[in-house]
């Protein structure tokens, strides 16, 4: 999340007790300037100040994986430049958006990334904001040749998830692949996914946490008694009105804003605010369902980390 001020600015403070929330609750590292973390509406400067107050605040504990995908080559290699300067550990890459590529084209765009990062990246595969990017040959080629060396799939398109993960295995490539959808954890473990990189952590780290947890013990009926929390939360954070890939932000920071995460749910323009009806549902229907998951974890999971 990107966490603002009431005028519009990086809320340093509300960052720092989000991020402390998210260790506290052990996750194993952070996913910076991500969708919910609105980072289309930050220039070069902002996603890096983004990036290096995540570092400084994690203090080595957890890697800071940053994204910085943009409409074309040369804005990518700004936002990579900046966000190793602030210290991010890896680098995650939607392809360009806003124009057609031919899969030639994306090949050469994520081999000058890595070539700048000295370091595989992880492709970003989010198909409903960034077209359909690079295909499942394209990836395994780029992995082969050591651009990248995992991929975070936020389509929930698990049959495409299934046959990137085939792919690369009958390739003899080892590829670290992550679901984003916050639906699918569950399945995506059952298929071969390392972990999940939902935007559901923000508001449930423990909850997630003992889902992976689960997964590494071999408890499937855990694994799925704890989707189906995730799922009945969801269901609690739609609203009347449609939602798109950016609304999320304004649900998820105004419940934020109500747990004492942050200290406001301002997100940044154009997406516009919630209405007050649109709170006092969330607030009937998505935060107590929030806190008993929460809790339950905390009952269960004994390997939350205390700082």
């Amino acid at each position: 999340m990107l966490p603002l001020t009431a005028d519009g600015t990086l809320d340093s403070a509300s960052l720092e007790r989000l991020v402390g929330e998210l260790l506290d609750g052990g996750v194993a590292g952070l996913w910076v300037n991500g969708t919910t973390g609105e980072f289309y509406a930050l220039g070069v400067e902002g996603r890096a100040r983004v990036v290096r107050e995540c570092v400084k605040i994690v203090g080595g504990a957890v890697p800071v994986i940053a994204h910085v995908g943009d409409t074309g080559t040369e804005l990518v290699l700004d936002h990579a430049r900046a966000a190793l300067d602030a210290g991010a550990a890896r680098l995650s890459v939607l392809p360009p958006y806003g124009a057609d590529f031919t899969q030639a084209e994306l090949k050469d765009h994520f081999r000058a990334v890595a070539r700048l990062a000295g370091r595989p990246v992880f492709a970003y595969n989010l198909p409903r904001l960034a077209g359909p990017g690079l295909g499942i040959d394209g990836i395994v080629e780029l992995a082969a040749e050591g651009v990248f060396d995992g991929a975070k799939d936020s389509s929930s398109d698990l049959v495409w998830f299934r046959q990137l993960l085939g792919a690369a295995r009958r390739a003899g490539i080892a590829f670290d692949c992550f679901t984003g959808g916050s639906a699918v954890p569950d399945l995506g473990y059952f298929v071969g996914a390392q972990g999940t990189m939902s935007s559901l952590a923000n508001l449930v780290p423990r909850h997630l946490v003992a889902q992976f947890e689960a997964f590494g013990r071999d408890d499937w009926t855990a694994v799925r008694d704890l989707q189906d929390g995730s799922d009945e939360l969801l269901r609690a954070l739609r609203l009347p009105r449609a939602t798109t890939i950016s609304a999320t932000a304004a649900l998820y920071k105004h419940l934020l804003e109500r747990r004492g995460w942050i200290a406001t749910d301002r997100s940044a323009a154009p997406l516009s605010p919630l209405t007050d009806d649109e709170r006092r549902q969330l607030d009937r229907t998505a935060l107590p369902l929030i806190e008993q998951l929460e809790a339950a974890a905390v009952g269960e999971h004994s390997g939350v980390r205390r700082r």
